[in-house]
């Protein structure tokens, strides 16, 4: 029978999960990164960024609105009604289309990196949700260890084999096991929360299928960075907004042709004992003697210069994190390739038969159990940190390596 005591410490660990699990479903890494990509607060407000750029430079296209001007001299009677228009000719119209195009297409490749940044962050929160549902696993298979050990020790206690100390060291050490169980729940709410936050509003995640993880050797880096420069979105952002910049500087450079505005209309006029009425037309033009366009144009070249100057830096930049991340990955890797997993289960085996033959007592029996948990508990560190490592290295790169 269990204590009241180990009643409330397991309706803790349950209080802490269970809500979270309410209404929710099971689903696997992948599903859920790629929810959050698709369907998440982040991406929409992300992708309506793009939309409103969109719309700015369709703006700069819309023809002028025409005016209607009236006017009424007192003065020997005459009024004027005419209808003005600006033309926007010379070609000053299509190269605004174009410059509006190619600010569209930087901000799809600037809307592409920050997704690709999202979807990174989805991925490493997800994995770290996953990571500790197993840890609360490992916990929870400790306790159910020591609950074991201690129903052994009380029917040995109650047929004199065993002492007293015996179990209540082990009840000890069950009541330390649910404080640490309790504490992978509570990690496990925190992850979760943050998954939540990325989700659309109205869906829920239960329990995260972990991903397999695979272990293959990275390729070299240069192989890497030959990738990551046609996949990084921030380099393909940089060099639309170079073109941008050319275009818009073709465009100021326009405004040195004068814009003309045609205006026509009607008119009366007392002539001599009667009024006539006639037609007016006309056009009139701004001429470019202070603003011609140069200084604007100066700078968009201005501007170009400046995202050349970035470019450069992020490439360098991109090597260097590409390096870094196959570095440690390949580094994560060997960590998970020598982990003995199972080793503790052997020893817990081993242990429990010596103590049952009075060659080990019940601390180095306690001490085996404890061991064997810590390399669970390792086992699981290991891989989600090589799963980390992986995601860095996507980061990096700008794609997916491992499907």
């Amino acid at each position: 029978m269990p204590t009241q005591a180990q009643v409330c410490a397991w309706i803790a660990v349950v209080g802490l999960v269970a809500p979270s699990l309410a209404f929710a479903q099971d689903r696997t890494e992948r599903d859920v990164v790629d929810l959050i990509v698709r369907d998440g607060p982040r991406a929409r407000a992300i992708r309506s960024e793009t939309e409103v750029l969109r719309r700015e430079q369709l703006a700069r296209l819309t023809y002028p609105n025409p005016g209607v001007m009236y006017s009424r001299e007192g003065a020997g009677f005459t009024e004027f009604l005419q209808v003005e228009q600006a033309l926007p000719v010379f070609g000053t119209r299509a190269a605004l289309s174009r410059a509006g195009v190619a600010a569209t297409a930087a901000a799809e490749a600037e809307r592409d990196a920050r997704l690709w940044m999202l979807r990174a962050d989805a991925a490493a929160a997800v994995a770290r949700l996953s990571a500790a549902q197993a840890r609360v696993d490992a916990a929870q298979a400790h306790a159910r260890d020591v609950e074991r050990l201690i129903g052994i020790l009380q029917i040995r206690e109650r047929e004199g084999e065993g002492s007293r100390f015996d179990r209540l060291r082990a009840e000890q050490e069950l009541r330390d096991t649910r404080q640490l169980a309790t504490s992978a729940a509570v990690d496990v709410a925190e992850a979760r929360a943050t998954v939540t936050a990325m989700l659309p509003r109205d869906v829920a995640v239960g329990r995260i299928a972990p991903l397999a993880l695979r272990l293959p050797a990275p390729a070299s880096v240069d192989t890497l960075m030959t990738r990551a420069g046609s996949a990084r979105a921030e380099l393909r952002a940089l060099q639309r907004f170079a073109e941008r910049a050319d275009l818009e500087s073709a465009a100021a450079r326009r405004l040195r042709l004068p814009a003309p505005t045609l205006f026509g209309g009607l008119k009366r006029a007392d002539v001599e004992s009667r009024r006539e009425r006639g037609g007016v037309f006309g056009v009139s033009a701004l001429l470019p003697l202070f603003d011609a366009g140069g200084r604007e144009a100066a700078r968009w070249t201005a501007e170009r210069a400046r995202v050349e100057a970035e470019r450069l830096s992020i490439e360098h930049q991109i090597r260097s994190e590409v390096a870094r991340a196959s570095e440690a990955l390949v580094l994560r890797q060997a960590a998970v390739s020598e982990d003995g997993e199972g080793a503790g289960d052997e020893l817990t085996q081993i242990a429990e038969v010596a103590y049952r033959e009075g060659e080990v007592g019940i601390l180095e029996l306690l001490d085996a159990v404890r061991t064997a948990s810590r390399a669970r508990v390792r086992s699981i560190e290991l891989r989600f940190d090589a799963r980390l490592a992986q995601i860095a290295l996507e980061r990096a790169v700008g794609d997916i390596l491992w499907p």
